[in-house]
Parts: C-alpha cells; structure tokens; sequence
C-alpha cells in the first residue's frame, strides 16, 4: 500500500506542477508507479489538476491550490439535528473546564456547527469517504471536533463556514483525543494550514 508521499530529498527535486492556464505554479506533482492522484483545482482560476500533494510544499503554497468539492459532498448522510450540536457545544466546554492546566494562547469560541470533512494520508491527499464532524469551539490556533467514532489519520481537510463569511477549506492536525460522553469523542486539532479560498457555490 503506498502512502502517496515523498521524502523531502526526493520532494525538493520533484517538478512542480504548473497551471497552464493562469502560469501559478503550484504545490502538487504527478503520480508515479500506481500512486492515486486526487482533484486538486487551482485556487486562482480553478483549474483541476490529478496530482498529488507535496507535503514539504503546501505550507508556503497553500493559497494556491485547494481540494476539488467532491471531498466534502455529505449529501445523503443523516442530518445532525440543533439540538445534539447544542449539547455537544455544552459538554465540550465543561470538559474543557474541568481541566485545571488547560492553557490556551487564545480565547476560544464556543460553536455548535457540523462540518463536511476527509481523511488526509501522510503525503496530506484525501483518502476514503466524505464524513461530517460537530464543531464544538474555535480558537486563533486551534478548532475542538466531536465525532462518534475514532478518527484514525493525523490530519484531516474540512470545509469551515463561520458566521456570514465565506467557506473555507482548512487542513487540521488532530493532536489529542478523549471519550466526551459514549459514544462522543473530541477531538483537538491544531489549524495546519488553510487552503485557497473557497467562495460558498449557490
């Protein structure tokens, strides 16, 4: 099974894949022997590409390029209602009280939002199916995830939309988990890096 990623010597020497349309070149490179590409578009003229993702790169680049919407089509799974996204909201923020050392850099916003979301692989390109998650908070760094099942990758992409601003694809490394209440779990995520601008489709 491959993990569709590169070490950073063979990444570095690794042609980038260029736009043809708008000349950006972009933090992706071609699959090679039976890898599987992803939809990438480019962020400036929304060109697709079937590529892969340069992990060393995507950093510095991630305005550039952002993941193809087929990744967060949650259509036709059961709706979470108000209310359980409501009392996920409360029991994640008195979890997170009754934790003496909870230091944070920043406030934290309590939210009550359901989020379309992907598995990532190690080389950060989608894997497996579309899925949603409850947004239980929010914070400058940071973003609490509550899920009934484990969630077993390091990173995920989600698709954010926080109060009337646009939609956002935001890729979160998940770096705690803990039971909330059975079969809850929350999930702590750190904002890796935020994808090319995404405007909400009608």
């Amino acid at each position: 099974m491959t993990t569709n990623v590169l070490d950073p010597e063979t990444a570095e020497h690794s042609p980038q894949v260029e736009c043809g349309h708008c000349r950006g070149t972009l933090p992706l490179r071609l699959s090679r022997n039976g890898e599987r590409g992803a939809v990438w578009l480019c962020a400036e003229c929304s060109v697709p590409f079937v590529s892969l993702c340069v992990k060393d790169r995507l950093p510095d680049n991630a305005e550039s390029v952002r993941l193809d919407e087929r990744y967060f089509d949650t259509e036709g799974l059961p709706p979470i209602s108000r209310k359980l996204r409501r009392e996920v909201a409360k029991l994640a923020e008195r979890a997170a009280d009754a934790i003496a050392n909870n230091q944070r850099r920043s406030d934290r916003i309590t939210q009550s939002l359901v989020v379309p979301a992907v598995k990532l692989d190690a080389g950060l390109n989608p894997v497996g199916s579309s899925f949603q998650l409850m947004v239980a908070n929010v914070s400058r760094e940071g973003i609490g995830l509550v899920h009934c099942q484990p969630i077993e990758a390091e990173f995920v992409a989600i698709k954010l939309t926080l109060d009337d601003e646009d939609a956002i694809q935001v890729v979160v490394r998940m770096v705690r988990e803990r039971e909330l209440q059975p079969p809850l779990r929350e999930f702590g995520g750190e904002l890796f890096v935020r994808l090319g601008s995404v405007a909400e489709e009608d």
